[in-house]
């Protein structure tokens, strides 16, 4: 009779001690999964923290290389009340969008990768299309210096030409910098999100 009491009670004692393992083995998992939890999201965090420190360096190197006065839609807007506008308004005002062109390509090399995929390709379709409008000038231009055509539809078509370029050149700066400054909202959400999360 003893002997039965005591395989009983190692056999409840065993019992005890397999549900107690599992029950600590589920606690142990769960923690477990909240320390990766936990971890990765202190990985993001800190991603975000540097991305977002970098688009930031990124958009106030925009603004001194370019600040809002230098824009070429601000400074064609006020052309026509400088000196001498007729007579060389299109030439200051391509002149101006020419320099800018260069001052953004120039900032999407170093600091493109920062913005999404679908922006920087949008970015590079738009240079693409600005690419070939100054195929076609060029072409328009040494045709009409080799045939040395003084006809007025032929200058026209030129003109035509130039401020189409310096009106999608206005266009790209304003597209530039909305991207700049929507991923760095939305950067600032996240970043705020991240901390209150940490």
């Amino acid at each position: 009779m003893s002997d039965k009491i005591i395989i009983e009670i190692l056999s409840a004692g065993v019992v005890a001690s397999l549900v107690t393992g599992i029950f600590s083995l589920i606690i142990a998992i769960k923690n477990n999964r909240k320390l990766l939890d936990i971890e990765n999201s202190k990985q993001r965090f800190t991603i975000t923290q540097e991305r977002f420190k970098a688009l930031k360096e990124a958009y106030s190197q925009l603004l001194d290389l370019l600040p809002e006065d230098q824009h070429a839609g601000y400074i064609i807007m006020n052309l026509p009340l400088q000196d001498g506008f007729e007579e060389n308004g299109l030439a200051s005002s391509y002149e101006v969008a020419e320099r800018n062109i260069k001052i953004l390509h120039s900032h999407f090399q170093r600091h493109g990768y920062l913005l999404s995929e679908d922006e920087q390709n949008s970015i590079i379709d738009f240079t693409e299309e600005l690419d070939s409008i100054a195929k076609s000038l060029i072409n328009a231009k040494s045709d009409f210096q080799v045939y040395n055509i003084e006809e007025e539809s032929d200058a026209s078509s030129i003109t035509g030409t130039i401020a189409e370029r310096i009106i999608k050149i206005t266009e790209f700066e304003e597209m530039y910098f909305s991207y700049f400054r929507n991923s760095l909202s939305k950067m600032s959400r996240l970043d705020e999100k991240a901390t209150d999360e940490k």
